[in-house]
């Protein structure tokens, strides 16, 4: 039965020495701690890698084991990756390193995650934003692999306790999307058709939004990667059998495509969000009502409008 409980914590760094003690002390103050942290620098120029040798010589016990590894090469999902492959336990949590976790946490997913005999939990977290407001991220339990297309509805992945069974199974994080990698490998895990359980009692996660960050504040200025992410989404649900409602959402994921040609539009750049336009809508030719909706909906989103995927849900079947 302890083998239940065998959490590992993976946390990639990359220049957070002044934030990675917060998140590393709402880890310490867990009600059910995680047999190990393994903490992976990933090529910081600050001192990144200092803060995490002190807290391991502080913290690493028989109990609690810290393991620091360094990842020179660049990218979250690479560090990620590195992380998984020195953890020992049959439960994984991939956490940010300027994020916090509720005490709770842990004791309540594993909870959920035995009695439900789960492969994967899911559970609500809050963002504060940079300007000091805060939101909770949204949150769905049905219809999971189309929300998780419009919404991200099982990321982020900090909020995701997920089986080491299941993440081997799904391909481990790809570490050729610099982007929106967080999304794709939620997507293939869901299109594994696992056995999802939610904790939705009160949020467990705390995100912290950064000036500096890997997805940045704009979308221009990471062109092309985005389009990849959307790219191998779309190629897991091709490749994903049995799919009976793969039609349906290859056209969510042509949604995608448009919102993001919207976004561009609306920091002026016309030339990248053409082509993205233009490869969604040469496959609805045939279909009356995305041909109506699809411009409409471009102006909407780079006019700053929300809610479009409420539309689209009912009306592209």
């Amino acid at each position: 039965m302890m083998s239940k409980y065998m959490v590992s914590v993976i946390i990639p760094v990359y220049n957070r020495a002044q934030l990675v003690v917060r998140t590393l002390q709402s880890v310490l103050a867990q009600s059910l701690s995680p047999i190990e942290v393994i903490l992976v620098d990933n090529n910081s120029s600050d001192d990144t890698i200092d803060v995490l040798q002190a807290f391991k010589r502080q913290h690493c016990s028989s109990t609690f084991n810290v393991t620091v590894a360094q990842e020179k090469r660049q990218g979250a999902a690479r560090a990620r990756n590195l992380g998984a492959t020195m953890a020992s336990g049959e439960w994984l949590l991939f956490f940010d390193s300027d994020d916090t976790m509720e005490p709770y946490m842990l004791e309540k997913y594993l909870d959920v995650a035995q009695r439900e005999n789960a492969d994967m939990v899911l559970g609500r977290a809050d963002c504060l934003n940079l300007d000091g407001s805060k939101h909770e991220k949204p949150y769905y339990k049905t219809d999971l692999i189309a929300n998780n297309i419009f919404h991200a509805a099982a990321c982020p992945l900090q909020c995701c306790l997920m089986s080491r069974k299941l993440f081997e199974q799904a391909g481990r994080w790809n570490e050729d999307l610099p982007t929106w990698d967080d999304w794709d490998l939620s997507m293939r895990m869901l299109l594994c058709n696992p056995r999802v359980a939610f904790y939705d009692e009160t949020i467990a996660v705390h995100i912290f939004l950064q000036q500096q960050s890997i997805t940045g504040t704009d979308f221009s200025s990471k062109a092309g990667t985005w389009e990849r992410a959307i790219d191998a989404v779309e190629c897991a649900l091709l490749n994903t059998q049995p799919l009976p409602d793969r039609e349906r959402l290859l056209k969510y994921i042509d949604f995608r495509r448009v919102v993001l040609s919207g976004l561009y539009i609306g920091e002026r750049r016309r030339d990248l969000a053409k082509p993205l336009f233009d490869q969604a809508y040469s496959r609805v030719r045939h279909d009356r009502v995305a041909r109506w909706l699809y411009p409409l909906l471009r102006s909407y989103i780079s006019a700053g409008g929300r809610g479009a995927s409420h539309i689209v849900k009912w009306l592209v079947k």
